[in-house]
């Protein structure tokens, strides 16, 4: 009979727990996903606007362009979630309540533990299954969709822009366009074109690698740079055939690279490279011994007084900086470390969703003011640290020789410490 009371408490509990965090959830996961939509998103669907594409169209390509951003809003939104969750649970006394009742700590920390799993989960599936997906059907939309129509929109009286190439045109009718202005600079060089022609024909002859040609009639070319004012050239001719090339243009933010693959084709490239790595690496010990000995060899050589003292002098400065040059750290397989590297994310960011959960606990430990800002403030900090420690060992793991599994796996390696300290500290100040 009285364990009925107490099992009814404990689910009414984990009810309210969970609905709280689903709602916080929900704000914290809008938040996230603004930030990355905003500094990743807007520049797709810019590039896609440059056209008269349709809306259906244009939110079908912002649509598969998502998956990549969910992989980092997930963690994220559970973080703050669960410390808006404890810093509002703390700052109104309801967990001081829920303690007075003989409700262990641990039961509020339960559907907390239990929604970050599934998220974890969810994380891990879009990571490994929709993004792989979505990045082989965006190309394949993306590259049909350029091949239907032309970069430039040949229209009357009207003005393109894409990239460092406008092109403004008077009449039209199909491609043949009227008082044309081309103006084209190099942002490298510094060098500025400017072409008018009376008349010209636009057409397209790569549709792959979207390449234009542009004939025009009596073209008058001026040559300007920008960092000399009167330095310039102008000529004139009877024709010219200028050729447009677009394919940096074409907006490139999910490919088929490492990062896009799913864990079984990264595991299949690992497994492929591998022989060849190993190759390398034993090559490299085999030269770096040879190195050695002759450097040995010399050194013999120098303290018996055999040979000549320049020769030796120069086989001991020869064999000194082949050893410095080979180093102490065995060369890398770029792409092998790049695929050892997103295999890894994958469960990296899958797992935080757990251990970026389990570090906000110590809030429950002491009382706050304003629990939801404050917690939702700690959760930001906490995000930006996250977020630097795991681009830092990213740009690491081309720099250094050791296997980058436990590399990468270092953030939630330091998130999950610095919790479990957190949580023994608090429990034994009380």
């Amino acid at each position: 009979m009285s364990d009925k009371p107490t099992r009814g408490r404990y689910t009414l509990l984990y009810r309210f727990i969970l609905r709280e965090f689903a709602q916080n959830f929900a704000v914290a996961f809008s938040f996230f996903f603004c930030i990355f939509f905003i500094n990743s998103i807007l520049l797709l669907v810019q590039r896609i606007l440059l056209k008269n594409i349709d809306i259906p169209t244009m939110l079908e390509m912002v649509a598969l362009s998502m998956p990549q951003f969910l992989i980092y809003t997930f963690p994220f939104a559970s973080l703050a979630a669960s410390s808006m969750v404890l810093g509002d649970l703390g700052s109104s006394n309801e967990l001081l309540a829920i303690r007075s009742s003989g409700i262990a700590s641990g039961r509020v920390y339960r559907p907390l533990i239990w929604a970050s799993v599934v998220l974890s989960f969810i994380t891990f599936f879009f990571a490994d299954t929709v993004l792989p997906w979505s990045s082989i059907v965006y190309e394949e939309r993306l590259s049909l969709l350029m091949q239907e129509m032309p970069t430039f929109e040949i229209e009357p009286n009207t003005v393109n822009t894409v990239g460092n190439i406008v092109l403004s045109n008077g009449e039209s009718e199909g491609n043949e366009i009227h008082d044309i202005i081309l103006l084209d600079s190099n942002e490298e060089t510094g060098e500025s074109r400017t072409v008018l022609s009376e008349r010209g024909t636009l057409e397209l002859i790569d549709s792959w690698n979207y390449i234009y040609s542009l004939s025009l009639d009596r073209p008058q070319i001026l040559l300007s740079d920008r960092d000399d004012i009167d330095s310039y050239g102008l000529s004139e001719a009877d024709s010219a055939i200028f050729f447009l090339d677009f394919s940096e243009q074409i907006p490139s933010l999910t490919s088929s690279a490492p990062v896009n693959l799913s864990s079984r084709d990264l595991i299949s490239g690992i497994i492929e490279r591998d022989p060849g790595e190993k190759a390398d690496m034993l090559r490299w010990h085999q030269d770096r011994e040879d190195a050695k000995l002759e450097l040995s060899d010399a050194l013999k050589s120098a303290s018996r007084g055999h040979g000549d003292l320049q020769s030796i002098a120069s086989q001991l400065s020869r064999s000194s900086e082949e050893v410095s040059r080979r180093g102490d750290s065995a060369p890398r397989s770029f792409y092998s470390q790049y695929f050892k590297a997103e295999l890894t994310k994958k469960f990296v960011l899958s797992a935080a969703c757990f251990c970026l959960t389990l570090i906000t606990f110590p809030l429950s430990m002491f009382r706050v003011k304003h629990g939801k800002l404050t917690g939702f403030a700690i959760s930001l900090l906490i995000a930006v640290a996250y977020w630097y420690m795991l681009f830092g060992v990213q740009l690491r793991i081309f720099s250094i020789s050791s296997s980058p599994y436990l590399l990468i796996a270092i953030p939630d390696i330091i998130i999950l410490i610095a919790a479990l300290l957190l949580m023994l500290r608090f429990r034994k100040a009380r």
